[in-house]
């Protein structure tokens, strides 16, 4: 049987190999999964265990989506803000196109990407682990001071996730057809974090959370088995709220609040995810120190567009 020592030594050694991000993964899931069996079994922690946890953040992924920044064409944004603005005056009796819906959370995303970009952050490159309360407020606030109905959530008191992670939505007036209607997405700019093999494998249900010291289940990138939706939010940063939508991201935190000696929880299909985001609205989780010189609304709108 191998020792502790040895899998730590193989888990070195494929992070030191040139691989596709797929098969990092498989070697590391396989060899961390080993590791923490066995570390439980023999009830031996070892601190380069911790060591090599922390230089794998970034190593790989269960499913592997780098965000996507957006050019931001700030003279289609003003006239976006021009016609909010009018319709806003106009109690709403008209409302916004995809189109433009699409440009206000754009802006609003890379935003968020900037930030993290001036504070030294790679995004292309970093899971964005711990930054989900600056990511929350650098989202929303600009929605939100634009007048836009939103909701501050957290995956606690939404999904009964016992670590801490904030997200939101945002309802926009949406003109479809002759009428307006309300169409809101889910906005998660850190949601990559989820999906980092160090924490999507079997082997998490064998050891303790590192901040908490509860053992739980694996992260909630382990559950998700719809491809397209994890990358279209790791991608955007949002997406539409639909209540299938709402399914697919609140029940991935749902199972991965869940031990293993509760396992058969995992079939609960009753929750009803999507009114458990849109009627749960917290205030910012954020100090408001940390977004000083930071950027939290819109560009004013102008009448004239040059």
């Amino acid at each position: 049987m191998e020792t502790l020592k040895e899998i730590l030594n193989a888990i070195m050694k494929v992070y030191n190999e040139n691989l596709d991000n797929d098969k990092k993964h498989q070697l590391l899931s396989t060899l961390w999964t080993k590791y923490y069996k066995l570390s439980e079994k023999l009830n031996i922690k070892l601190d380069e265990a911790y060591n090599l946890y922390l230089i794998g953040e970034n190593e790989s992924y269960i499913i592997y989506q780098e965000p996507e920044r957006k050019e931001i064409d700030n003279k289609k944004l003003q006239i976006v803000l021009n016609h909010y603005n009018e319709i806003k005056n106009n109690e709403f009796k008209e409302g916004l196109t995809s189109e433009e819906i699409k440009v206000l959370l754009d802006y609003s995303i890379e935003n968020a990407r900037k930030a993290f970009d001036s504070l030294g952050i790679n995004v292309k490159t970093n899971s964005l682990n711990g930054f989900c309360e600056l990511g929350q407020a650098l989202t929303i606030m600009p929605l939100e001071n634009l007048g836009l109905e939103v909701t501050k959530n957290s995956a606690t008191a939404c999904f009964n996730y016992p670590f801490n992670h904030v997200f939101g939505t945002v309802t926009f007036p949406y003109q479809d057809n002759e009428k307006v209607i309300d169409k809101t997405y889910l906005i998660d700019s850190t949601y990559r974090q989820f999906f980092s093999t160090v924490r999507c494998n079997e082997g998490r249900y064998y050891t303790e959370e590192e901040n908490t010291n509860l053992k739980v289940a694996p992260d909630p990138g382990y559950f998700i088995t719809d491809i397209v939706f994890a990358k279209t939010l790791m991608k955007d940063g949002y997406i539409e709220l639909t209540k299938e939508n709402a399914k697919k991201y609140g029940e991935a935190f749902y199972k991965a609040s869940i031990t293993l000696k509760n396992i058969e929880l995992l079939q609960n299909n009753d929750i009803d995810y999507y009114s458990n985001i849109i009627l749960n609205s917290e205030d910012y989780k954020v100090n408001k120190n940390e977004l000083e010189g930071l950027n939290t609304s819109f560009p004013k709108s102008n009448s004239k567009i040059i």
